[in-house]
């Protein structure tokens, strides 16, 4: 059984109708970022909304202290999520009016309040040492264990630049060739596998195409089909 961010037996309840959306690092030094983080704050006053982070800017001073130092593995990785937690606050200081979350009870209260979270995803290295040493586990594959994890409706991957839509007709963009061009990482088409809810990866410049899909009800962008991951099989509940 492979139980690598295997959801807890303990979770909080699930959020309805929840809405994650994951904020590329690339999109860090980008002004068009504050509209992403506008398109939160109203769609959270409707319906919960979740933020997750990348490492942005701030997981380069990790790599940096890797390369000079050579910290063990462990360390570098909990130092990462670390700087997730950086680039939260940095999202939620662009925007205060949208809260910031550990969890699924402060995403709860933050709902309940009519405001959207970003997420801080360090404590999950205090709380479930398996992810301090998972590299497969970069922020994609978080926010789609988080989608799992809360019981959310939809997954929004935001990209920088093109999203390579290797399209299959019927069943949405190739989520494993993504995968082998670098676009997603590996532990992403599993977590996909387990997400009965739509996913899609847009560009970052539309935002105001994805803001009226929204209000419609309908899906834009390129959505990512279930595919089975590449020589390996879905974990077991």
């Amino acid at each position: 059984m492979d139980t690598r961010l295997t959801p807890t037996e303990k979770a909080s309840p699930t959020l309805e109708d929840a809405c994650v959306i994951q904020i590329g690092g690339t999109l860090a030094d980008w002004v068009g970022m504050a509209d992403w983080m506008a398109l939160a704050a109203r769609l959270g006053a409707r319906r919960p909304t979740v933020i997750v982070p990348t490492g942005g800017p701030f997981v380069d001073t990790v790599r940096d202290a890797e390369d000079m130092w050579r910290l063990q593995p462990g360390i570098v990785r909990r130092m990462t999520l670390l700087a997730m937690d950086s680039f939260a606050l940095l999202l939620h200081g662009i925007h205060p009016e949208i809260g910031t979350a550990a969890g699924p009870v402060e995403m709860k209260a933050n709902a309940a309040a009519g405001r959207a979270s970003v997420w801080l995803p360090s404590s999950l290295a205090a709380a479930r040492r398996e992810l301090a040493e998972d590299w497969d586990a970069t922020s994609d594959s978080l926010a789609a264990w988080l989608a799992v994890e809360i019981g959310a409706e939809r997954l929004i991957l935001v990209k920088a630049g093109t999203c390579p839509c290797h399209s299959v007709e019927d069943l949405g963009a190739d989520t494993a060739a993504m995968v082998r061009d670098g676009v997603l990482s590996p532990g992403f088409p599993v977590w996909r596998r387990r997400f009965g809810g739509a996913v899609w990866c847009v560009e970052r410049e539309r935002v105001e195409d994805v803001a009226a899909a929204l209000e419609r009800g309908g899906g834009f962008g390129c959505p990512l089909a279930a595919t089975p991951l590449l020589g390996a099989a879905a974990p077991e509940r």
